[in-house]
């Protein structure tokens, strides 16, 4: 029984020596070597100054009520929220703003004529009081418009600024 401790206790302590014996390998990452670094100069970029934009404003297109009848032609104008300047005869829109003409003739029919052919005077035609035509002026220029069955009547001059 000797013979077996003392053969037990060789191994171990050859084992033990063997196990002294293997190379352990470092775990890490390597060192990285040192690169020259390369000298920067910077790009100088000349800077312009961003104008501040304007604001533009948008004008809401008017409508304007023209009251027109066989007698008197056309008598006056009114802009849908306030009064219109309207001397003459002559009224100063601009372009996209509409012109709302009312018959407030009780009697008689009132077509109301484009001098410039415009639209059709069929679709002017209005055969009751309060009834109305309207019209978009989407070109600038000089217009003038007058009563079918009352020419001789002071036209309406219509000037649409651009």
């Amino acid at each position: 029984m000797t013979n077996i401790k003392l053969i037990s206790i060789f191994i171990i302590t050859i084992s033990l020596f063997f196990l002294g014996c293997v190379e352990e390998k470092p775990v890490g990452t390597p060192a990285p070597t040192a690169t020259p670094m390369a000298t920067v100069i910077p790009t100088v970029v000349p800077t312009t100054a961003t104008p501040t934009p304007v604001p533009t404003q948008i004008r809401e297109s008017k409508i304007y009520i023209s009251d027109v009848d066989t007698s008197y032609g056309f008598r006056k104008v009114a802009v849908w929220n306030g009064s219109a300047p309207y001397i003459n005869r002559t009224l100063t829109i601009n372009v996209g703003d509409s012109v709302k003409w009312v018959n407030v003739d009780p009697d008689y029919i009132v077509t109301v004529v484009s001098q410039e052919g415009l639209w059709n005077n069929s679709a002017s035609t209005m055969r009751y009081m309060y009834r109305y035509f309207n019209y978009t002026f989407d070109k600038p220029g000089e217009y003038e418009v007058y009563v079918d069955k009352a020419p001789k009547l002071m036209h309406q001059k219509i000037v649409v600024n651009p």
